[in-house]
């Protein structure tokens, strides 16, 4: 039945709740495993920009753009990672949990992780954008439910 069941996460309530869903229903089947994939997208500047002068985040020292984002995602990355470490080591005594963290766009590396790895159902969460807003600004959600191999659900 559903013995991987993907879980996007961001550390958004949508993606706690679908989280906790997930956690639910892998006690409830024997044997499954929760695999817990955050992707960061990678923060890019225009070329132009690039080797301009800004304030360093952490130290407030003058340093080029190229170098502040290339921190910036290291420490996106360390927080998200110790982020679901904890999460893991919440949930890991009662259900079989992996986590991942990828660098990209969320809907195309939620895509490939699902049917590279054969994912059985993706449990994910949703803002519940309405209208115009979800027309104009597309939805994860809905792009990767028309695009993997495996059950959606999605939850709010």
């Amino acid at each position: 039945m559903f013995k991987k069941i993907l879980v996007p996460y961001d550390g958004s309530k949508h993606s706690e709740i679908a989280l906790n869903k997930a956690i639910y229903l892998a006690k409830l089947i024997k044997g499954s495993e929760v695999v817990i994939l955050t992707v960061i997208e990678e923060v890019k500047a225009p070329t132009l920009v690039f080797d301009t002068n800004v304030r360093n985040y952490k130290t407030g020292e003058a340093t080029k753009l190229s170098s502040y984002l290339r921190d910036l995602q290291k420490d996106i990355r360390y927080k998200m990672t110790n982020r679901l470490d904890e999460l893991r080591r919440r949930y890991d005594n009662s259900v079989q949990i992996r986590t991942l963290v990828s660098v990209g766009r969320p809907e195309v590396k939620i895509i490939e992780y699902a049917n590279n790895q054969h994912a059985d159902l993706i449990v994910m969460g949703s803002r519940g954008l309405k209208g115009i807003s979800k027309f104009l600004m597309g939805s994860v959600s809905r792009t990767v439910s028309e695009k993997v191999n495996c059950t959606v659900m999605i939850v709010r």
